[in-house]
């Protein structure tokens, strides 16, 4: 059936993608005066609860945005977001079965609460991407009316030198139109524009298939911690090998080891997507070790393939990749919807100043130079950080290919009451702490910086030292870095300098007693090129 086109619609910016980035892109551009019409191909937010810690930075940036107050009322309270639990099953009646293997702070929870709070005004949050996509899209809506459509997917786009034009599919009607655009965003995990644009993905191709579960069930008897954001089971199996599965507190309503829906994942070699819903449940009751007769109502299954790849460019023309489009990775760290989040937040305002007539087209080339070096580091981390948990298993001393019953004596001598016990748990904690670089990486989430982007001018100073951890960071003013978190009072009420910068489309003078000349400079550039400072 030939489709009736719709009228034309005409907007200074395309969003294609109504996932996190996306989302994040509708927000800040409304803000900052900028009409955006985003198109979605599925006719909802998420149903996958999906990533669910979003870091400081990012609540920083949620915080300018307006929403970080309802993100910490719909996500978990503080003390059930602290730790990074390790178990050894949920069940099972073998000496070494549900036992702690270790426990550490995490995202900024428990004993780093206070090294986090010093860099940041905003704590991390932790809400799945069911209930946060949502919450982004009805800010969106609002401040968009109009402006979102989803269940519209992108068929056709094409670029000449004034603008773009894209071809839009409305799945519910069948019918197609046109929306002109001085400029895309394309936040749609790589589905299609990418492929449109021949914008090649560098690294590693898909090494594993990551199954994961949505689930009901009450595990409150087998978890033994309540302030764990992620729990993690490494279970020795009947043929004496580790298994592992995360299992993930979701909430909604309740959380920590009371909450009622779960994420339930675990990986396997390419293929693996192959297995059928009722094998992979039965797989991980196995490797839970679940009593046969405990409920677990599954909501859904999904899998994805796990990659290591950083787009060629993030820039085609008039189009700008952000979020999945533009870098893929493993989940570990908790880097990528927070990365993505970060790509839209630097694209906007760029965009915002350069469709007002503010700056020159060539502002826009600094966001692939800023952003790029940023997503390669972040998958390079999530990549070491995932094949590092493999010596979590050889701090056990369960050896893959041992006789069964070897590995079984190493579990059981692992947790036995003896001086050899004690010193082989010892062991472990050392293997285990290596994951720090999984669970406290400050430094990576907070200290990058684009002085090395061309986007800014250097003042001599050096830049701090860098932890190749990235654990350990260090505030600075030096042009290119994160404006550095100190609170400042006036009469009596107390402020974050972040919170001083809240005003859309505006930059940000912070000067001494003695600054007069630069604010003199400020409000001389200001009248000249028509930006509020």
């Amino acid at each position: 059936m030939n489709a009736t086109p719709t009228p034309d619609r005409h907007v200074p910016v395309l969003i294609v993608g109504g996932g996190g980035s996306g989302l994040t892109a509708s927000l800040a551009l409304s803000d900052l005066g900028v009409d955006t019409l985003l198109i979605e191909r599925h006719p909802t937010t998420s149903v996958q609860p999906k990533a669910h810690i979003l870091n400081a930075r990012t609540m920083e940036i949620f915080d300018h945005l307006g929403v970080a107050e309802d993100i910490h009322r719909e996500g978990s309270p503080a003390e059930n977001r602290a730790a990074m639990v390790w178990l050894s099953s949920l069940g099972g009646d073998a000496p070494y079965d549900r036992q702690v293997l270790h426990r550490t702070s995490a995202y900024g929870g428990g004993e780093l609460a206070e090294r986090y709070a010093l860099a940041s005004a905003q704590p991390h949050a932790n809400l799945g991407q069911r209930w946060l996509e949502p919450l982004l899209r009805r800010h969106a809506e609002k401040r968009a009316p109009g402006g979102l459509l989803f269940h519209h997917e992108l068929t056709a786009l094409d670029e000449d030198p004034d603008g773009v034009t894209a071809t839009v599919l409305d799945r519910g009607s069948g019918q197609t139109f046109t929306v002109r655009a001085a400029y895309v965003v394309a936040a749609d995990g790589g589905k299609t524009i990418g492929r449109l644009r021949s914008i090649p993905m560098e690294g590693t191709p898909t090494f594993l298939e990551w199954i994961n579960l949505h689930v009901r069930a009450d595990f409150s008897a087998f978890i033994p911690c309540d302030d764990a954001v992620v729990n993690r089971v490494s279970s020795l199996s009947e043929d004496g090998t580790l298994q592992h599965c995360g299992v993930v507190p979701m909430g909604p309503d309740r959380w920590g080891r009371h909450s009622e829906e779960w994420t339930l994942m675990f990986s396997r070699p390419p293929g693996a997507a192959d297995l059928d819903d009722d094998t992979i449940v039965a797989m991980v009751r196995r490797t839970l070790k679940l009593p046969d007769d405990h409920p677990m109502d599954v909501e859904s299954i999904s899998r994805w393939p796990v990659e290591g790849t950083v787009a060629r460019r993030f820039r085609s023309g008039r189009v700008f990749l952000v979020g999945d489009a533009a870098h893929r990775h493993p989940p570990s760290g908790a880097l990528g919807l927070n990365t993505g989040v970060q790509d839209s937040h630097n694209l906007a305002w760029k965009l915002a100043l350069v469709l007002g007539g503010s700056a020159d087209d060539a502002l826009l080339d600094t966001y692939e130079s800023e952003r790029r070096p940023v997503a390669r580091r972040v998958v390079e981390r999530a990549l070491f950080s995932l094949f590092n948990q493999i010596a979590f298993t050889a701090g056990t001393g369960v050896v893959q290919g041992a006789h069964p019953d070897w590995n079984r004596a190493q579990m059981t001598a692992l947790f036995s009451d003896t001086p050899d016990g004690e010193t082989r748990r010892a062991v472990l904690r050392e293997y285990f702490d290596t994951n720090r670089i999984t669970t406290a990486h400050l430094g990576l989430e907070m200290g990058y910086d684009y002085a090395d982007a061309g986007s800014v001018t250097s003042d001599g100073t050096p830049r701090p030292p860098q932890d190749p951890l990235g654990l350990e960071y260090e505030q600075t003013a030096r042009p290119g870095s994160r404006l550095p978190h100190a609170w400042l009072t006036e009469d009596g009420t107390r402020t974050g300098t972040h919170r001083l910068h809240r005003a859309p489309g505006s930059f940000l003078l912070l000067a001494g007693a003695e600054g007069t000349a630069w604010v003199e400079a400020a409000r001389l550039l200001s009248r000249r090129y028509g930006v509020r400072i």
